[in-house]
């Protein structure tokens, strides 16, 4: 709050009412307009309480700047003034002040005026909150659509035209049938893969996952992991090195464990050139165990770190070989549910490494084994 009073006395008083009455209450003052405009400037406040007659400058036009400023639109200004006629007052509210205070001042009536405009600039707060918080959904939500029906138009349109040629060439060139057969197969797991995103994502922030916490040995886990994507490195003669794991006890739900580092190792294969290396390592930290998935790819370009982790934000980033730029945001959710981190970093392979921090205590998720 802004006390702007000229009478040094006055102002000091003021204070000292104000500060008994509202100590949580942070306070300023200034003797003249301009020294008022500048702390709103550098500082903002909520509440400012001036004297009409200000020398530098008035407090009529500190109210004119005042109501300008898009970052004080909800400053609740209360003038003060000595004898005023009807016709001056009615200005200042015209001019924006949101009340007006008559010499000499009660102190009761003083501190309930500016207890209601404290309210006044926390109802104004909050809606400017939430009117933010809707542009920010209503963006979003135009951004998912037009994410969401880009991604679902490409492998749709491949599927409607490999189908066209099978349904008008195939008799002729029966040669070409199993050509366009495996992009009809490739693009419908595209799709299926994407829908199923959504999906998840959908479930979780409405809180319908059900987790099935458990004591989970990590070292076995990792190995069926591996071994579901053998025969995928395999064709493409990678190398996916499982690094030794120390025996480690997690409380964690095994099958969101393994649906992470199936994303993550998913992603190391799918931008890890033929023949490359793809690497699984678990290091144990103080008070947790590091999980990491690094390759040989292009890796993260600078600034996008954590960009790459929100939904329907990695367009930029997907690429030809069916990424949808949803697992990472669905692994983030996860490895937070868990109670646990997840970055990117640079890898010493020359690509991207994923680092997943979970915690070795049994970590309590605070609400059981029900849906969350």
């Amino acid at each position: 709050m802004l006390v702007v009073e000229d009478d040094a006395v006055l102002a000091a008083t003021e204070l000292d009412l104000l500060r008994a009455a509202l100590p949580e209450a942070e306070l300023f003052s200034a003797q003249d307009g301009l020294a008022a405009w500048e702390i709103l400037r550098q500082r903002g406040a909520d509440v400012v309480l001036s004297d009409v007659a200000l020398p530098g400058m008035s407090a009529l036009e500190l109210l004119r700047r005042i109501r300008k400023t898009p970052e004080l639109a909800g400053t609740s200004v209360i003038l003060v003034s000595g004898v005023i006629s009807p016709e001056q007052l009615f200005s200042l509210l015209d001019n924006g002040a949101d009340d007006c205070l008559i010499k000499p001042i009660r102190g009761e009536e003083l501190v309930a005026r500016v207890r209601a405009a404290l309210k006044r600039a926390g109802r104004q707060r909050e809606l400017a909150r939430k009117a933010r918080e809707l542009e920010e959904k209503y963006a979003r939500a135009s951004e998912f659509l037009s994410w969401v029906s880009h991604e679902i138009r490409t492998p749709l349109s491949a599927m409607m035209s490999a189908a066209h040629i099978l349904k008008r060439y195939g008799k002729q060139k029966p040669e070409e049938v199993p050509r366009f057969a495996e992009v009809i197969h490739r693009e419908g797991q595209r799709l299926t893969r994407l829908i199923n995103n959504l999906l998840d994502l959908a479930k979780i922030d409405a809180g319908e996952v059900t987790w099935h916490w458990q004591e989970v040995n990590l070292c076995p886990l990792l190995g069926q992991v591996r071994e579901a994507f053998t025969s995928l490195c395999a064709d493409r003669s990678l190398v996916l090195d499982l690094r030794p794991c120390p025996e480690t006890i997690l409380w964690v739900d095994p099958d969101k464990l393994i649906q992470v580092l199936t994303n993550l190792l998913a992603n190391a294969i799918r931008h890890s050139p033929d023949g490359g290396v793809v690497r699984l390592a678990v290091a144990l930290q103080p008070g947790e165990v590091q999980l990491s998935v690094e390759d040989q790819g292009p890796g993260v370009p600078p600034g996008m770190e954590e960009r790459i982790f929100e939904r329907f934000r990695q367009l930029d980033l997907t690429d030809e070989r069916g990424g949808t730029g949803l697992g990472l945001a669905i692994s983030r959710e996860i490895v937070s549910r868990m109670g646990g981190r997840i970055w990117v970093e640079r890898s010493e392979l020359g690509g991207a490494k994923f680092v997943v921090a979970l915690p070795l205590k049994a970590w309590d998720p605070g609400v059981g084994h029900g849906a969350v």
